[in-house]
């Protein structure tokens, strides 16, 4: 649980509203963030940041105000002062056309099961060894430059309300690692991601067999530029965790849908819309993602479906959106969630994926996404890093740039198998508040009819 001497001063501050006759929210969030940026193969940059966040909500009627505190929380008086400052915002605010939800807690939790102090007090002396030891192995073996960044910290986030005493809590710590080989000739580049919960799951041994893993297919053949058209595509991890985003993005948002805004605009629950091996969902129970609890509205997080064997099950309901609607929230009152593609029953390891799409294209990453037309769940993306050409199971050629624009119901309606094995896939954001997100997918999809739009002569 928040330490004591915290805890009490904001159950002071609730007690205090409460007696007043106010509805407040209070939502503390507590961050110590360490990163290292490399560029030119040496370390550019090392940050440290320690932050206390406070917001604080009051709610009357159809007014809602709010105030941010960005201090540490030392005083009653302290919390007294921020509690005013949303009341008078409150006071000030324009109604609401609708009745906004009040959060409340529905069930406590206390939740410290991810956290690592070990990965908290990870130090930036310890990442650049690290990083230099990778580096100082792989440099002599081509005409190669290093980028990349490597995120670590912890988080707090506490919730409470005035509806009653129930507190929501939870502590966790992460890690997102990322480097980049870039061969200074041809200008290929090839990336290693590696997602953490605990200090020992980054290890230089690692890194280097995956980039030794790749780099014979780029060092040994020239770049292969594909047609426009059609074709087979052999998604890995980072671009599927894309795919997966965006057909939520695009397709599940309670008010995109109810504003006629998203893909599934003219679909009910029920409908068949995706393939009968489509199964999207967000699960905090899943092991591959960072499982966040409960939401800021004081909602318990549970599995819950989108697509459940390609048939439409569920859309995503902010409190905002729901009050606006008339529905029922959905626990999304959030930054981020724990989605996933639940796996197949295709054989596990990229090898036998490869082995299985016989000829396609290899793309595990795509980059500069844009969705032109959510209504059709359109999208565009080009392949970067690790992409390869596959010929009868093996790969045999980097790929020239090449971009992907389709639609999330085409792709997903065109999956002729995936991995029965699951990875996590880092989403987490180096800006903003620190917010541990993570996707679990498949090791790999196979897809048919995948629609290529452009090929470029360089990478």
């Amino acid at each position: 649980m928040l330490e004591n001497r915290i805890r009490e001063l904001l159950g002071r501050a609730r007690d205090e509203a409460r007696k007043a006759g106010m509805n407040v929210e209070l939502s503390f969030h507590r961050e110590q963030s360490s990163l290292i940026r490399l560029g030119n193969s040496s370390v550019a940059l090392a940050t440290h940041e320690a932050l206390t966040r406070l917001d604080v909500s009051v709610q009357d009627g159809r007014k809602v105000g709010s105030f941010s505190l960005t201090a540490d929380i030392v005083s009653a008086d302290q919390l007294r002062e921020a509690v005013h400052h949303a009341a008078e915002n409150c006071r000030a605010a324009l109604p609401k056309d609708y009745d906004p939800i009040f959060g409340t807690v529905e069930e406590a939790v206390d939740d410290s099961a991810g956290y690592d102090p070990a990965l908290e007090a990870l130090s930036a002396e310890a990442k650049t060894d690290l990083c230099a030891d990778i580096i100082k192995k792989l440099k002599p073996r081509g005409r190669y430059d290093f980028s990349g960044s490597w995120s670590t910290g912890s988080t707090e986030m506490y919730y409470t309300t005035t509806a009653n005493d129930s507190e929501c809590y939870r502590r966790l710590t992460d890690g997102r690692f990322v480097m980049v080989l870039k061969e200074q000739d041809k200008k290929w580049e090839l990336q290693v991601e590696l997602s953490q919960k605990a200090a020992a799951d980054i290890r230089a041994a690692e890194v280097i067999a995956a980039f030794d893993d790749l780099r014979p297919v780029y060092e040994q053949n020239e770049g292969f530029a594909t047609t426009i058209g059609r074709q087979r595509v052999l998604f890995g991890p980072q671009a599927i965790a894309q795919l997966v985003g965006l057909a939520i993005w695009g397709g599940f948002i309670g008010r995109s849908w109810e504003e006629k805004r998203s893909w599934t605009a003219q679909n009910k629950f029920g409908d068949r819309i995706l393939s009968e091996a489509v199964t999207i969902v967000d699960d905090p129970a899943n092991p591959d993602v960072f499982s966040m609890p409960f939401d800021f509205m004081g909602k318990r997080r549970r599995r819950f479906a989108v697509v459940e064997r390609g048939v439409f099950k569920g859309l995503l309901y902010d409190s905002a959106s729901a009050a606006r609607y008339g529905k029922k929230p959905t626990g999304h009152d959030l930054a981020s969630g724990d989605f996933g593609l639940a796996p197949g029953d295709g054989p596990a390891g990229l090898e036998a994926g490869r082995k299985l799409a016989g000829d396609a294209l290899y793309v595990p990453h795509l980059h500069y996404i844009h969705l032109p037309d959510p209504t059709k769940g359109m999208f565009t993306g080009s392949s970067r890093f690790n992409a390869m050409r596959v010929k009868n199971g093996e790969f045999v050629a980097p790929i020239f740039s090449t971009r992907v624009t389709d639609t999330s119901p085409s792709v997903f309606n065109n999956v002729v198998a995936m991995s029965s094995k699951t990875v996590t896939h880092n989403e987490s954001a180096t800006y903003g508040r620190r917010t541990p997100d993570a996707m679990s997918v498949p090791e790999w999809l196979l897809c048919d009819n995948i629609r290529i739009t452009d090929v470029a002569d360089s990478f």
